[in-house]
């Protein structure tokens, strides 16, 4: 049997206070996991992985720590404001990446 989480239940809590220096990032989300699952790979003194949950074997959540600084908040949306030719560049790009991660 598999299990599949809620849009609502696939919450991500980004918790810290002013004494550390350090973030706890708790998520349900499948998105987030692979991000972070990513960012402790590529930089573990950095990012770490504290905490799995499993329901029916299958993991749905995962916490993990972070420093503290790497978490901002926005005031804007940001936009780009591109020429059909860097349009066109950045999806000649993006083809050429999904050709080599297809392969791969």
């Amino acid at each position: 049997m598999s299990y599949s989480l809620s849009g609502v239940e696939r919450e991500v809590i980004i918790s810290f206070n002013s004494a550390e220096d350090t973030a706890d990032l708790y998520t349900a989300d499948p998105v987030y996991i692979r991000k972070l699952d990513k960012l402790v790979q590529q930089n573990p003194d950095q990012f770490r992985e504290v905490r799995q949950e499993k329901l029916e074997g299958m993991v749905v959540a995962k916490r993990y720590t972070l420093p503290k600084r790497f978490i901002s908040i926005r005031s804007k949306t940001k936009t780009m404001n591109l020429t059909d030719e860097q349009r066109a560049e950045m999806s000649e790009r993006m083809k050429r990446i999904h050709e080599i991660n297809s392969t791969a």
